[in-house]
């Protein structure tokens, strides 16, 4: 008899690491201000990398670097009248910082 042996299946979470660590080629654009460098920190306290891109440069990093940066947004407030005539201040959504655009080669 031939046995094989039996597939090994990953879990959602070792998948979604491995994804998250996959590096790829990307173009970034800062929409906050462009042409201003961007320098920031990331990664774990004990093992902390510092990253600087430029607006329309090309980077390789990790993906998970990628999307901490997509994350970053500011919210957009605006004032709307009740039924009484009072201004309240609501959440009206968000307004991305910065853009990443992944570059295939």
């Amino acid at each position: 008899m031939n046995k094989e042996a039996p597939a090994v299946v990953k879990s959602e979470k070792e998948r979604r690491k491995e994804w998250l660590a996959e590096v790829i080629h990307f173009e970034f654009f800062n929409l906050e201000e462009p042409g201003v460098p961007v320098k920031f920190a990331f990664g774990p306290t004990t093992n902390t990398n510092t990253y600087t891109m430029i607006h329309g440069g090309k980077y390789r990093y990790p993906r998970e670097v990628v999307q901490h940066l997509e994350s970053r947004q500011i919210p957009i407030w605006g004032y709307k009248p009740d039924g009484r005539g009072v201004m309240n201040k609501s959440l009206d959504g968000y307004k991305s910082r910065f853009q990443c655009r992944q570059v295939f080669e």
